[in-house]
């Protein structure tokens, strides 16, 4: 008895859409992939905000962190391990290139105070918040106003 196999055209298309989408990946990482953008995220504390960036394969050398009162710039570069003799990248979607960013913070930060961390491809920076102006009074004194001398009589004609 002979056995009947069905034909899945859908899972060859599907095959071939993959193999579609694996070229032109490819191809535009080829022509576009110097340059990209690390995913961040913003954490609001009571005292400071922490920044985290995901980096992978970060050279540290090439990390530069900048940061105003309301801004933070970074920029860097990564790059693949070196590869054996032999060995060769069948694909990778890690990020691979020079990368900046330039962050705008929702509130004044003590720029001076900034620490950073670079464990596990993620760079942390702790960003202590400038206190707030407290509200209170403040009692003003008027200046000494100076009298005028008394003259004398024979001083006067």
């Amino acid at each position: 008895m002979m056995l009947v196999t069905r034909y899945n055209l859908f899972a060859e298309v599907e095959k071939m859409q993959q193999q579609f989408d694996h070229l032109f990946t490819e191809i535009t990482t080829a022509t576009t992939g110097t340059h990209w953008t690390p995913a961040v995220e913003l954490q609001e504390k009571s005292d400071h905000l922490i920044l985290r960036a995901i980096i992978p394969g970060l050279d540290s050398e090439t990390l530069d962190i900048q940061v105003t009162k309301k801004a933070i710039v970074f920029s860097g570069k990564t790059a693949n391990p070196q590869l054996s003799e032999g060995e060769k990248y069948l694909f990778s979607e890690f990020p691979v290139g020079e990368f900046r960013r330039v962050i705008a913070l929702p509130e004044a930060i003590i720029n001076t105070e900034v620490k950073a961390d670079y464990t596990n491809g993620i760079l942390t920076l702790t960003l202590p918040k400038v206190p707030e102006v407290v509200n209170r009074v403040v009692k003003v004194n008027l200046m000494e106003t100076h009298q005028p001398e008394e003259l004398e009589a024979s001083d006067v004609q």
